[in-house]
């Protein structure tokens, strides 16, 4: 990795992708004031670039506030506590740059598995995982085969990292030595104060040093996530073993989404393999599975098999799902594939009690539409692709949500349907339709993947990179009809990207 010099313009651009009022640390800054004083870009850069050459830097900016908050409505219980810690804006804009440096050097140097979808530029997030598991289960149900999958959970994966092995990695890694030294430094320094419900729970000189984990909350954490999980995604990869979806194919050893982990192989023995070499790496850098969110999943010819659970290396056991039973992996709930009926119903609940919950809400009209596009509706976006949206099913939906917003008084009974969907200037309430709102999240799926063809990614080996083959299996999969208006606009640029 070349040294690190930085710049008013990395300073610039590091603050230009982030929020604007994103919640602050201790210096109280908003990244809004940063975007506005540009003058002071320059003299940000000269303070980093002295605080990265003496490897050291003040601990107010080392220190979080950890806020709180309820995962449920049980807040007896302090495991049902999520902790979000707010980091200083200086020491975020300054991890930024530090982080876009080591990506582009990890990604000069192929240094990540195609494997983990949790911290690549330019990728779908869960979508390509969730694709991926989908096509495999279409596959053993259809064609009859054998497989055997695990899901593996840490407990508190980025909380339990050791710092050792945080630098270690680094290391392994070829990262810059003056920007591993630097990280170490701050490292050592890395502490927080606890607050719940606004209030401090320590004392203001009483600050928590963090001996372990990782200090989350900033652009860095991360990718350094993932290049600490990065070794056992190897190890891997070089056992041979796997799930082979058609002769002379790419096998598929795991996918990974940050520490949300799933091992595919073709038979039990090949399984108990790779859960080995998981548990032997973890314990290694001493790190614990959670057993309790693990579990097993053995098919026999397209159908689920009974056994019993698996007995490790490790004085662990993990636990076989039947075939009633279900795992939730990336928000869906999936056995040999995904549980549609059972997603689409819960999907359903969650949008329509969202819906409820705004339109009961004190809003103005104008951000009630806001509120619909951005909160709401990203419910079914996140199933656009994945799960199988019959026109029939996205029709009834509409309705719904109409009749919904009629009893609250948002639109006329009488009203023409059409006000709703067309934009604000026509005096209407622009609201996301869910047919149009589908083919965009599927087009735009088809284009990313098209794009990051010649990069090799698991999904790019697993399926065909062809545009018109990847219409066919996104829009099959999603019953839409090729006779949309957004389809024939958008292909010109499946036909610009093909031509290249």
């Amino acid at each position: 990795m070349d040294p690190v010099i930085i710049t008013p313009d990395d300073v610039a651009e590091a603050v230009r992708r982030a929020p604007n009022w994103k919640s602050p640390g201790l210096d109280g800054l908003h990244h809004y004031w940063l975007k506005g004083f540009v003058v002071c870009h320059a003299v940000l850069a000269r303070q980093f670039q002295e605080a990265l050459d003496q490897k050291s830097l003040p601990s107010l900016f080392t220190t979080g506030i950890t806020q709180f908050v309820p995962k449920d409505r049980d807040s007896t219980d302090p495991s049902k506590y999520r902790p979000i810690t707010c980091l200083p804006t200086i020491y975020k804009i300054l991890t930024s740059i530090l982080s876009a440096r080591i990506t582009r050097h990890l990604n000069s140097n192929q240094v990540m598995s195609r494997a983990q979808n949790g911290c690549r530029g330019g990728g779908r997030g869960t979508k390509e995982p969730l694709l991926i598991d989908a096509v495999i289960g279409k596959v053993v149900k259809r064609n009859r085969r054998n497989l055997s999958a695990a899901w593996i959970d840490y407990k508190k994966a980025f909380d339990s990292v050791p710092h050792t092995w945080l630098q270690r990695v680094l290391e392994l890694y070829k990262v810059d030595c003056t920007v591993r030294d630097f990280l170490g430094q701050c490292m050592g320094q890395w502490s927080t104060i606890l607050c719940h419900l606004g209030e401090r729970m320590t004392a203001a000189e009483n600050h928590i040093r963090i001996r372990r984990g990782i200090f989350q909350g900033d652009c860095l954490s991360p990718i350094w996530f993932c290049l600490s999980l990065n070794p056992l995604s190897t190890l891997l990869e070089g056992s041979r073993r796997g799930f082979q979806l058609r002769r002379g194919g790419t096998k598929v050893t795991h996918l990974f989404y940050m520490d949300d982990l799933k091992l595919f192989a073709s038979s039990r023995s090949h399984l108990m393999e790779l859960l080995n070499i998981t548990c032997d790496f973890s314990n290694s850098i001493r790190m614990e599975l959670g057993t309790d969110k693990c579990a097993v999943l053995h098919v026999e010819r397209g159908r689920v098999a009974n056994s019993e659970g698996i007995d490790l290396s490790m004085p662990i056991n993990i636990r076989t799902l039947s075939e009633a039973e279900t795992y939730r992996y990336l928000g869906m709930s999936q056995n040999i594939d995904i549980d549609e009926a059972d997603m689409k119903r819960s999907v359903c609940g969650v949008f329509y009690a969202r819906l409820t919950k705004v339109l009961n809400s004190l809003l103005s009209g104008v951000n009630k539409t806001h509120a619909y596009n951005g909160w709401i509706m990203p419910v079914l976006m996140y199933t656009f692709g994945i799960l199988r949206w019959t026109q029939t099913e996205l029709n009834a939906l509409d309705r719904k949500v109409r009749t919904i917003m009629t009893s609250h008084r948002m639109h006329h009974p009488r009203s023409s349907v059409m006000r709703l969907y067309l934009p604000r200037k026509h005096a209407s309430f622009q609201v996301s339709g869910k047919t149009p709102v589908r083919i965009d999240v599927l087009i735009m799926l088809v284009i990313a993947l098209k794009v990051r063809g010649n990069v090799k990614t698991t999904i790019s080996l697993v399926i065909p990179s062809t545009p018109i083959v990847f219409v066919v299996i996104f829009f099959k999969i999603s019953n839409t009809k090729f006779s949309s208006t957004n389809f024939k606009v958008k292909t010109n640029e499946l036909k610009r990207l093909d031509s290249k």
